[in-house]
């Protein structure tokens, strides 16, 4: 540092006072070698786009004698059984975007 700032022809001073080397405490920095990570991982990120892509759109199901209808949103999707419709829904819950670009309403999240 002493050297930099006298190749550029600036004084070196310590405390308003011209001085020939800089305290030793002013020269040695320590530099952080580990690199920062993030304050969210990658799966807590994916998570909170998850729940909020959930608390957009609304759920509802409607039964019948054979199967289900599934609305999500504007969008309807007809399961031949409950438990097909349920299992799909499970699988919403868990990836939205996933199962949403499966049935073709993807590019609305």
């Amino acid at each position: 540092m002493n050297e930099e700032l006298r190749l550029r022809g600036e004084p070196v001073e310590f405390r308003g006072e011209p001085v020939e080397e800089m305290p030793q405490c002013l020269e040695e920095i320590p530099v952080c070698k580990t690199p920062i990570e993030p304050y969210e991982s990658k799966e807590q990120i994916a998570d909170r786009r998850n729940l909020d892509i959930l608390k957009h759109w609304e759920i509802g199901i409607h039964v019948l004698d054979r199967g289900c209808i599934v609305k999500i949103g504007c969008k309807s999707i007809a399961f031949v059984s409950i438990e097909a419709g349920y299992k799909e829904i499970g699988r919403y819950l868990e990836n939205p975007q996933l199962v949403a670009t499966q049935h073709g309403f993807g590019d609305h999240l």
